[in-house]
């Protein structure tokens, strides 16, 4: 291998400045390649003694010292006319690893037309792992040693070709350097930019530059500039604009699409798989940032809050293709399954879903199946988790398992209790236009739950509507939590006038019709009726006695419900809801609320003394009777304030603990298939780090999608160039 001149150029930063030389001088071969100090006049004056004290010590090494501060670039060009080799430019404030040389050396000498060589790095912009783009922390638990061992271990030594070399370690061939010149000294000064429109000049010759994907070299913040580091990256880059501009647009649309993030991945994955976590899979219905239902919400609360102890992978359908969303402590991947064949709503049974469920299974070690939905998979999962010893758990957010409608009413109108099989098969066929045999459906269901470890229901009204239909079944509860702030609760006045609201979206199920009655009722006197949400009816005008507010955002409930004077809030739901963010929302806005006699509503209603609720079915006379008769007595109602006022919301933290008992006791931490993850990767999916940082209360979504950007915190150029791309 030819020889190499290693030019460090040094300026203050005592302590980096040592820890850089020492680390070169372990692992590297110095009696076949030279190390060049260049001191660019440092004000510290321990940094001649120092290098003084390395030049009597090291008779090989080289120690030059500027008589003026000829800058950051000047000073690496005068290393590079003092050499007459290939040259590394290194940092002052790096530490490089073992073999570093002979590998990079080896990358730069792979092919023809290579100008220069990039390792990888903890904080290298395009050549950062596991993160990109990003500066990142010595995973915990590593040495530097160790995590230039598992990246070099784990390289596919694909050496990929990358748009510009970067300056924290960049390797020259002489004969490069010979046949396109040195850095800009004029134009880039003191640093910023100088690489970059180095290596333009090299691509315009026709010239390669690598990334050596099998080395790393710790590289800190910078230590000499850091007081107006801002100012020369921002100088150096409108330089490299106006000198290159299709370089430039090219380079950050390069940045955007990233195309050596499979190296970022293989690393990342590896340094997943050295954690030996408990890998948990969820089978859900939903996971669309469009759609936030209930199920889906619990199960990002359960994944943000566990994510730092459990790897998460959640299975769904989504537009007639299953994804799986893995979600790692510092990484996110989602892997794209084809659809399975299926021909008509409620096949039991998929062969495709059966080997694609077992692959995900092994590749990714699951030892935990939580099943969250089972609407667009498939009961192959029931003989999965049998015939591999699984621990599975269910939780029943609704009544699928009852009846594959969900919320048991009966052809779209009423909620049925407890039906016949003829009047259950009558309402499927009429709702879903084909035959339907509930006893079959039941009879799979039942198949599960003999397979299952732990049945979970929401509230104690989920659970015995469940065991109407199965009453030998064993249900725990674990009551949903909720991260929100509590208002207290106000004691009302009597008054003449009173208003009262709907909130969400009011759809058949929500108790529409009754709406829509009340809404036409003539004798509401001094009732005002107030919709926040959206309405499933032609009635959206807003009348004397009925105002449609429309949508609204969560975070804006409390108030526009205070400054709209709401008195009471209705949730009239026309099934036995298992459970309700809605009416928690209620009561944190201190706010009581009337419901229907019937699920969990109901039932926290009369357990907490939260507010009242009416027969179901009411007439619309009958529920505005009961509305006057509670807001006139204004006794009962501050009753009902005073006990919403020592209501305690179970957090999400106290939920958490339940649930981390349950996983604790029965996660296995199997190995996952690195090289698999990564094929299914490649051949159709995505792999998305921490490089984008999300608002943390949409963490799980924003994540995902490269559309909100206005949300999210990246580096200046990648935004700009996804501007561009997107115009």
């Amino acid at each position: 291998m030819k020889k190499c001149d290693i030019i460090i150029p040094i300026y203050n930063a005592y302590d980096c400045v040592v820890e850089c030389i020492e680390s070169v001088i372990k692992n590297t071969d110095l009696k076949n390649n030279c190390l060049v100090l260049i001191d660019d006049k440092s004000t510290d004056k321990r940094i001649k003694i120092l290098l003084e004290n390395y030049k009597n010590k090291y008779p090989n090494l080289v120690v030059l010292f500027n008589k003026v501060n000829l800058g950051f670039v000047g000073t690496v060009n005068r290393g590079m006319h003092y050499s007459d080799h290939d040259v590394l430019l290194l940092n002052s404030d790096t530490e490089v690893t073992k073999n570093w040389l002979d590998k990079i050396q080896k990358c730069a000498y792979s092919g023809e037309k290579i100008a220069t060589v990039t390792p990888l790095s903890n904080n290298a912009t395009l050549a950062s792992v596991p993160k990109s783009f990003v500066p990142n922390d010595i995973p915990k638990g590593l040495s530097l040693e160790e995590m230039a061992e598992l990246v070099e271990k784990c390289s596919k030594r694909e050496y990929p070709e990358i748009p510009t070399g970067h300056g924290f370690c960049l390797y020259i061939k002489r004969d490069v350097l010979n046949e396109v010149g040195y850095f800009d000294e004029e134009t880039y000064g003191r640093g910023y930019g100088e690489e970059n429109d180095f290596c333009f000049r090299a691509l315009n010759k026709g010239y390669r530059h690598l990334l050596c994907d099998d080395t790393y070299i710790y590289h800190k913040e910078s230590q000499s500039f850091a007081e107006d580091k801002k100012e020369l990256i921002e100088s150096g880059l409108e330089e490299l604009k106006k000198k290159y501009p299709i370089y430039k647009d090219r380079l950050d649309a390069w940045c955007v699409n990233n195309p050596i993030k499979n190296i970022s991945m293989n690393v990342a994955l590896n340094l997943e798989k050295r954690k030996g976590r408990t890998n948990i899979l969820y089978i859900i219905h939903d996971w669309k940032e469009s759609n936030l239902g209930g199920t889906t919400l619990h199960a990002m609360d359960l994944i943000k809050n566990m994510r730092s102890k459990y790897n998460f992978h959640v299975l769904t359908l989504e537009d007639n293709w299953y994804k799986l969303y893995s979600y790692w402590e510092d990484n996110e991947t989602i892997i794209q399954f084809p659809s399975v064949n299926e021909f008509h709503m409620l096949k039991f049974y998929n062969f495709e879903y059966k080997k694609m469920l077992e692959n995900i299974i092994d590749t990714f070690g699951i030892s935990i199946i939580h099943i969250h939905h089972l609407i667009g998979h498939y009961f192959d999962i029931a003989d999965i988790i049998k015939e591999r010893k699984i621990y599975a758990i269910l939780t029943l957010h609704d009544y699928f398992c009852a009846c594959p409608l969900i919320n048991k009413i009966y052809k779209n109108q009423n909620y049925c209790n407890k039906p016949s099989e003829k009047k259950c098969n009558e309402c499927l066929a009429y709702v879903l236009k084909e035959s339907v045999d509930i006893c079959s459906w039941r009879k799979e269901w039942k198949k599960l739950f003999s397979v299952v470890n732990q049945i979970i229901a929401p509230s104690e009204s989920a659970k015995e509507e469940v065991k109407k239909t199965y009453p030998n079944l064993s249900i725990s509860v674990i009551e949903h939590g909720i991260n929100i702030t509590k208002s207290p609760a106000k004691y009302i006045e009597s008054k003449r006038k009173y208003n009262i609201a709907f909130i969400g979206a009011i759809g058949n199920h929500k108790g529409s019709k009754l709406l829509e009655e009340l809404i036409t009722y003539k004798k509401l006197n001094n009732i005002t009726i107030h919709l926040f949400g959206i309405f499933d009816s032609k009635l959206q005008e807003s009348t004397s006695h009925f105002i449609n507010h429309g949508r609204y955002e969560r975070s804006e409930l409390k108030n526009i419900l205070e400054e709209n004077h709401i008195d009471l809030i209705c949730l009239f739901s026309i099934w036995p809801e298992t459970y309700s963010y809605t009416l928690t929302e209620a009561i944190a806005c201190g706010i009581p609320v009337i419901s229907y006699n019937m699920g969990a509503i109901a039932e926290r209603l009369k357990k907490f003394k939260l507010g009242w609720t009416i027969p179901y079915p009411s007439e619309a006379g009958q529920v505005v009777d009961r509305i006057n008769q509670i807001l006139s007595n204004t006794e009962e109602y501050n009753t009902i304030v005073d006990s919403i006022n020592l209501y305690k919301i179970k957090s999400v933290k106290e939920m958490v603990r339940e649930y981390i008992k349950i996983y604790d006791g029965h996660g296995k931490n199997l190995e996952i298939d690195v090289d698999k993850i990564q094929d299914y990767i490649k051949r159709n999916s995505y792999f998305y780090n921490s490089t984008i940082v999300v608002d943390n209360s949409a963490w799980i979504l924003n994540t995902l999608k490269w559309k909100i950007m206005s949300k999210i915190k990246v580096p200046p150029f990648i935004k700009k160039a996804v501007k561009k791309i997107i115009k």
